[in-house]
């Protein structure tokens, strides 16, 4: 029987597998061994006959290899491309919309700045965004969620860092002091954090995924995690981004429960933890508002939901004259003067940086026209069905909590962006944006699509389970593994 599997073996070249297929083929082997025994055969011709039942080796070897080696998702990693270059053509022609208040932006490569227009700064970052894409799908995922509490550890740290630094800088500038070289040397040392926040959403599933068979005591970690996460990622004026992620959170632990990672009563458990992250903060908040202990800043974005912005209202007028090609026209005062959408939008506060990428789906409707805009929409939703896709067909379930949050990140922040191009919802400010078409986190959309491509990677090589335990003595049993 070992004999046989050896070398059945020697012909998948996919060498993570082996322990999997390995584990499955003995267990079907001992299962005919036994059913041959039960019918009067003594063991030594009930095991020759199960390995003769199993076929030639080499052929069932070769056939096992197709299903378990790793694949491409070629369609995909161009479909992405193409996007980008969509988004550069987008950019360059609302880059010939004149804007009073835009300088350019810089771009940071190593050993030197430079200043761009819009146009180089987003064709620079879709580069960048694409290499990462195709560096993460290189990166086997379950190797990521192997060390997934040490790289978190990593994250939070340097964030918190960063955060304190720069409060602590704006104070002295605000007080008029020198600002001493050591802050300066440690600003931009942890610069850059706060843009790799975004990470711990999939490193929460190998995290969760380390106390599968736990009960309460699962529980009560996976949720001590999460609210450091969430009060850490907040920041800086990041509340937004903080509650997006928070999110994410909840969902893959949502389904881990479903999955039984941990064991404690599903539906109970689930509605307590999404009331208790939904009720106990809007009580907070409101106690704060109320009370009048929220900062300046805070009580704008809570205002923000209670009424009508001015920026929400101007979406809404531009939109009301969007044509299905090009520029389109508002009429004012019973249709006596008229205005087109495209200087509409390049005025106000749609001209102001922290509106650009909030309010990117209204410029494209403005300048370039509804039909257009609708399509950029189409694109950005199909790469994100995709994911959603690629994750249900995936076996390991590592890689559908780890894919899962990673699309849930970038279906909310899509809905929200358009959302607030359609004048529906308020702006928050630069955090909101549009997955693979906004300046702000271009790299961070191409970055979860490449981990979704190492999960499609991979989506017929990985059992059900697999062990990620950083040490080679595994807590898991084989027969776990395989189920």
């Amino acid at each position: 029987m070992e004999e046989y599997i050896k070398m059945l073996l020697e012909q998948v070249r996919f060498q993570k597998a082996h322990k999997a297929i390995g584990d499955e083929l003995r267990s079907h082997i001992e299962d005919q061994i036994e059913n041959n025994i039960s019918e009067g055969m003594d063991k030594e011709t009930a095991e020759k006959t199960a390995v003769e039942d199993m076929g030639d080796p080499v052929e069932a070897g070769i056939a096992l290899d197709k299903v378990h080696r790793p694949q491409v998702a070629w369609g995909v990693i161009v479909a992405a491309i193409l996007v980008g270059i969509v988004g550069i053509v987008i950019k360059f022609f609302l880059s010939n919309v004149p804007s009073s208040t835009y300088d350019g932006m810089a771009i940071y490569i190593p050993g030197k700045m430079i200043l761009a227009d819009d146009t180089g700064y987003y064709i620079h970052y879709v580069i960048y965004g694409i290499a990462v894409m195709l560096i993460m799908y290189l990166v086997d995922y379950t190797t990521v969620a192997k060390y997934s509490e040490i790289i978190a550890v990593i994250l939070l740290f340097s964030y918190s860092m960063d955060t304190f630094i720069d409060k602590r800088i704006a104070n002295l500038e605000a007080n008029g002091d020198v600002i001493p070289n050591i802050y300066r040397s440690l600003s931009g040392f942890f610069s850059g954090s706060g843009s790799r926040v975004f990470l711990l959403v999939p490193l929460f599933a190998g995290i969760i995924y380390k106390y599968r068979g736990q009960k309460y005591k699962g529980l009560i970690k996976s949720l001590i995690w999460i609210v450091v996460i969430g009060l850490v990622s907040i920041g800086r004026y990041q509340q937004f981004r903080a509650t997006v992620i928070v999110i994410c959170l909840l969902a893959e632990l949502t389904i881990a429960i479903q999955k039984e990672w941990i064991k404690v009563p599903k539906a109970r458990t689930i509605v307590s933890i999404w009331s208790l992250f939904a009720i106990i903060p809007i009580a907070i908040i409101r106690f704060m508002y109320n009370s009048r202990l929220l900062s300046v800043h805070k009580m704008d974005v809570v205002r923000a939901f209670l009424a009508p912005t001015t920026s929400k209202n101007q979406a809404k007028e531009i939109l009301s004259g969007v044509k299905a090609f090009g520029s389109g026209t508002v009429s004012y005062f019973g249709g006596k003067l008229t205005a087109s959408t495209s200087s509409l939008v390049s005025s106000g506060v749609f001209s102001q940086y922290i509106e650009r990428e909030s309010y990117v789906i209204t410029k494209i409707a403005a300048v370039l026209g509804g039909a257009l805009t609708f399509a950029v929409i189409a694109a950005v939703v199909a790469l994100i069905v995709f994911g959603f896709v690629t994750t249900a067909k995936t076996k390991n379930q590592l890689g559908v909590v780890m894919g899962s949050g990673c699309m849930m990140w970038l279906i909310i922040n899509a809905i929200f962006n358009i959302g607030v191009g359609t004048g529906l919802l308020p702006s928050f400010y630069h955090t909101s944006f549009l997955p693979f078409i906004s300046d702000h986190k271009v790299v961070a959309s191409y970055a979860f699509l490449g981990i979704i491509l190492s999960i499609y990677k991979y989506k017929d090589a990985y059992p059900q389970h697999i062990d990620i335990t950083i040490y080679s003595k595994s807590k898991i049993s084989s027969r776990e593994i395989q189920d």
